[in-house]
């Protein structure tokens, strides 16, 4: 019969959380998806603070827990194992999504104006009295209380490589 999708699940996370810390990481989410022989494993990690995760850190997580998997025998047959970041617009709700995103530019929307916006963009610098504590671009302070927000999440900053000569003929 198998052992269940939780247990996969909850003893994919217990491995992963003995793990990522010795890496510097922490375990923000862990999935498991079977659709008939493909079976996929993904853990999210983050770093907290700036820069968060890398490529590394991926790759090092990757091939510390593959071999841990494979040793607890949880899965009859092959899957894949995808450890990545949260990405970029994941919202940040809880407070250890707050102390992970600590020092990183963030984009908030709010129910009612603070500093006269409804958008607000700034460095995260953490909770404070139950509000989101924002260190605004103007390089005013603000607290935004939690109920007022719609939406916290990473700034998605997009920046352009200069065209140089690159035109079709």
């Amino acid at each position: 019969m198998g052992v269940s999708e939780e247990r996969i699940r909850s003893e994919v996370r217990r491995l992963a959380e003995t793990l990522a810390p010795t890496l510097g990481l922490e375990v923000v989410e862990v999935a498991f998806h079977r659709a008939g022989r493909f079976t996929l494993l993904r853990v999210d990690i983050d770093r907290p603070g700036t820069p968060g995760v890398t490529l590394e850190d991926c790759q090092n997580l990757t091939e510390a827990l593959g071999p841990a998997l494979d040793a607890a025998e949880l899965l009859e047959s092959h899957y894949n194992l995808e450890v990545s970041s949260p990405g970029l617009d994941r919202p940040i709700r809880t407070e250890d999504d707050v102390r992970r995103n600590r020092g990183r530019r963030v984009e908030v929307e709010v129910t009612a104006p603070v500093a006269g916006s409804r958008h607000l963009t700034g460095e995260l610098l953490g909770l404070q009295e139950g509000a989101l504590h924002v260190l605004l671009d103007g390089g005013e302070e603000v607290l935004v209380p939690r109920e007022n927000v719609v939406l916290a999440r990473q700034e998605i900053a997009v920046s352009r490589a200069k065209e140089r000569g690159n035109r079709m003929v």
